[in-house]
């Protein structure tokens, strides 16, 4: 495509020359280290890196242009185009460099605080069941779920990792296109708050938008529960015409929601507490450590469902899920047999077996809010003691370290407090905090076990060597490395509890910290 047509209607600082306009760009990235042949390189200022700094190096690689938020460093030997606002503005030049795939795809886009992952992989799997092959873009992977297959049978969008729940704009539209390429026909996308106040959502717009929660997070970012609830209220902005928000109710945030949306909007209201002005409610339901049995009532009609997910957090994430398929026009068929078919996503109260008495389980919790979600979810499954094994991640908000730590006191018989992810931070002022919280809800007793690999063997020796404790391993689920200072470590929460269970009767050392 020529470089004129891509940047068409971009607010550019001075007119592109006609040899400049006429140059080929076959694609975009923000990345020097990933750029290609014909690439448009985009920087823009970070909080740590000026992206200009960046852009000599794209070059080299092969950039055919830069998309700048100032001018050069050096004199260029590319066109070199200054914009305001970058970032926010590769978004529509991505989408028009992959020629649109966002409108070949039947788009869900799932924001909330807790809930995300399993909610898109849930409608994903509605929509494949539904003859839809579905996307799925989230914190789990960026995949296509084949026709006729389980999640486990998919098709990689991405060689690279990334740590991101939503990726940059310039790698979303590459994604969808690569997604359309092997036959998707619809895409289920996480959406966080910082994605909505960076842009990296601009130029994609969806057919639905589903909210699940909102509890305390990501307060190092925003400046308050305003700002962040703010950020989310932007994800119903990029519905197209005719588009539906789905909403739990259930949730204050979610009814003040569905009421800001809803003179914009099609707005379905859904309940797992079976609210009788929720347009998808749940009217009975049953749970064990089997999963999860439920009526749910929507405009369509009645469902039965059978699903493998554990506890009532994943019922208000089914529930969701439901509501956004029926919504969609997805029939009460393809729902049912794509709920039973769901297998509990990684990380997510993913059961841990190896012929031990005990259950451990492991879960992505780290606020306060998915703790009592997941400590909640074992309580009424079972009538064992709770032992749980937490940390918080350094570098991050810290506010709601002692609202953590409040929450396991007051629902868990026992603590061990060790590292999450620490970065830069000294692991033992973090650890203090928590034990703060625990004190304060006076109900539990502790330990803290700063290196978590020791923690997680202590947890499988305690349940071990008395009868009655169910473990719950959380704050990292599906994470496959530990940040210690500015290193990544390779570290899985499940492997470890793997081999903790296989070694189990060794000798552990217990450190600990005062408080």
């Amino acid at each position: 495509m020529r470089l004129g047509d891509a940047v068409a209607d971009l607010p550019l600082r001075s007119e592109l020359s006609r040899p400049a306009a006429d140059t080929e760009v076959t694609g975009i990235q923000h990345d020097s280290r990933r750029i290609g042949s014909g690439d448009l390189f985009v920087a823009w200022r970070g909080e740590v890196h000026d992206g200009r700094a960046f852009a000599t190096d794209a070059i080299a690689r092969g950039a055919a242009a830069v998309l700048a938020f100032g001018p050069p460093p050096d004199a260029p030997s590319v066109p070199w185009l200054e914009v305001d606002d970058p970032r926010g503005r590769m978004g529509p030049v991505a989408a028009r460099l992959y020629d649109h795939p966002e409108r070949e795809l039947l788009s869900v886009g799932i924001t909330g605080t807790n809930g995300k992952s399993t909610t898109a992989q849930l409608i994903g799997s509605c929509l494949t069941h539904a003859g839809r092959p579905a996307a799925v873009i989230g914190t789990l992977g960026r995949s296509v779920q084949l026709p006729g297959a389980g999640l486990s049978d998919t098709s990689p969008l991405s060689s690279t990792v990334s740590g991101r729940t939503t990726p940059e704009s310039s790698d979303l539209f590459r994604m969808l296109r690569r997604a359309v390429d092997l036959g998707a026909r619809s895409a289920a996308v996480e959406v966080s708050s910082h994605a909505l106040h960076q842009g990296r959502l601009n130029g994609m717009t969806f057919d639905a938008a589903v909210f699940t929660n909102l509890t305390r997070d990501h307060l190092d970012y925003h400046p308050s529960m305003e700002d962040y609830y703010e950020a989310k209220r932007r994800l119903f902005s990029l519905l197209r015409p005719g588009g539906c928000a789905v909403i739990n109710v259930d949730d204050e945030y979610g009814r003040r929601l569905a009421a800001d949306v809803g003179g914009v909007a099609r707005v379905w209201r859904c309940s797992s507490a079976g609210r009788s002005d929720a347009d998808v409610r749940v009217v009975r339901s049953e749970l064990d450590l089997a999963g999860i049995r439920a009526e749910i009532e929507t405009p369509a009609g009645g469902l039965s469902l059978v699903s493998r997910l554990l506890g009532r957090f994943n019922l208000e994430n089914l529930t969701a899920a439901v509501a956004a398929a029926s919504a969609l026009g997805v029939p009460p068929d393809a729902i049912r047999d794509a709920v039973a078919a769901e297998q509990p996503p990684d990380g997510r109260l993913e059961p841990v077996d190896r012929g031990q008495e005990f259950p451990v389980l492991i879960d992505y919790a780290h606020t306060d809010g998915g703790l009592r979600a997941a400590i909640g979810a074992i309580r009424e499954l079972s009538d064992r003691r709770i032992l749980v094994v937490f940390g918080c991640g350094g570098d991050r908000d810290r506010g709601k370290r002692e609202l953590m730590g409040r929450a396991v006191g007051e629902l868990a018989d026992l603590a061990i407090v060790t590292d999450a992810n620490p970065r830069s931070e000294d692991p033992a002022l973090i650890h203090r905090a928590l034990v703060a919280g625990l004190g304060a809800a006076a109900g539990c007793g502790y330990e803290v076990v700063p290196d978590r690999r020791s923690a997680i063997r202590r947890s499988v020796a305690v349940a071990a060597a008395e009868s009655g404790w169910a473990v719950l391993i959380a704050g990292k689920g599906h994470e496959a490395t530990q940040t210690i200072g500015k290193r990544k470590l390779p570290f899985r929460d499940r492997d470890e509890a793997e081999q903790a269970l296989i070694a189990l009767g060794g000798e552990l050392e217990v450190e600990t910290v005062p408080c």
